[in-house]
């Protein structure tokens, strides 16, 4: 079946994989040859390798309110696309598969290459622990199930690589509140969970992220301590298979917030409106910024290309450009924040955030 009818196969492909993302649903729908062109797993894998490949934020957010006297108390989650290039949001994915009342409350969003991961949370109306796992393919626009977590957790530490396909998980606690001592890896294209040796502490409400190919899963608290979080963090080192214990890591104290890894480097945006960047080598953390007097506090951060994307609770939204190592401290005022233009539909409380190649 033609692509074109008036040029080469191997042509027409290339015109194809050179239309910009927010399209392809649109390019799906003219014919079944450009559908199956588009659908084909190594379409977003050649879109990368030509240089035609784009990054687009994924947000875990509460849509908004159309039922002012609904019962229904808590927010509803659904998935929101925006793409910083084009300045283009929108909420087009397909229906979410099982649950009525959309996404799970407080689930983990991470992507790996072309693939969007929900990993536990609660149920959104019955507000119970869960350990599923929905995966949303763009090759195929479609969700599937993914297997379930090892253990039902929820508030847990989180995090992807997706050179190696592999998600982290650990800490958090049990649908019991007991916090959890276990972790697990996931393999994306296996579908397959592979349980971790455990932590040598329990870490309910802790913070993950890939640094350096180790997965640091920073303070959080025990059963007996209810939110008076450790100053330590623990670091599996895959290549050994062990945890190693790292002793006033998180030395700044309360809860962690969202993490972000920027060239290489760990920056941490602390509920006191402080952003926070780690030093290995010193086992230390270095102020670098404070936040605009917009955001009174951070939701959601992930990396977009050579800035960091910032959500609020109020759904207020920046583009922040850390400083260089050299530059001690800049203040939420100066030219490294940009507001970011979010109309209301867009404007709602965000739960994760995460950068998705297309």
């Amino acid at each position: 079946m033609e692509i074109f009818a008036s040029l080469p196969e191997e042509v027409g492909r290339e015109c194809l994989l050179r239309v910009s993302c927010q399209f392809h649903s649109t390019l799906r729908g003219v014919c079944k040859s450009w559908e199956s062109v588009v659908d084909s797993p190594q379409f977003y894998d050649d879109r990368q390798k030509i240089g035609s490949s784009e990054q687009c934020i994924c947000l875990i957010q509460a849509l908004p309110c159309v039922d002012k006297k609904s019962q229904h108390r808590m927010p509803i989650y659904a998935l929101t696309l925006y793409d910083p290039l084009h300045g283009l949001w929108q909420r087009k994915l397909p229906p979410f598969p099982e649950l009525a009342h959309g996404i799970p409350l407080f689930s983990e969003c991470v992507t790996v290459k072309n693939k969007l991961i929900l990993i536990g949370g609660w149920h959104p109306s019955r507000w119970e622990a869960m350990k599923t796992v929905f995966v949303y393919d763009f090759s195929s626009d479609r969700w599937r199930k993914g297997a379930d977590m090892p253990t039902v957790r929820s508030f847990f530490a989180c995090s992807a690589s997706s050179s190696e396909g592999l998600v982290y998980i650990a800490g958090g606690h049990d649908d019991s509140k007991n916090a959890l001592r276990a972790a697990a890896v996931y393999d994306v294209e296996q579908d397959k969970w592979q349980g971790l040796p455990e932590m040598r502490e329990e870490r309910d409400e802790c913070r993950g992220a890939l640094v350096e190919g180790k997965f640091y899963v920073i303070s959080g608290y025990d059963t007996q301590s209810q939110g008076r979080f450790k100053q330590s963090a623990e670091v599996f080192d895959p290549n050994s298979a062990a945890w190693i214990s790292l002793e006033s890591m998180w030395s700044v104290g309360g809860c962690p917030g969202s993490c972000v890894v920027f060239f290489e480097y760990l920056y941490a945006f602390h509920k006191c409106g402080v952003i926070f960047r780690y030093d290995s080598r010193g086992n230390v953390w270095k102020e670098v910024a404070t936040l605009p007097e917009e955001l009174d506090s951070v939701r959601g951060a992930t990396v977009w290309r050579d800035t960091i994307f910032v959500s609020g609770t109020a759904g207020v939204c920046y583009m922040f450009h850390p400083p260089p190592l050299s530059q001690k401290h800049v203040n939420g005022s100066r030219q490294n924040w940009v507001a970011v233009d979010n109309t209301q539909n867009f404007a709602g409380i965000v739960q994760s955030a995460a950068t998705l190649q297309i």
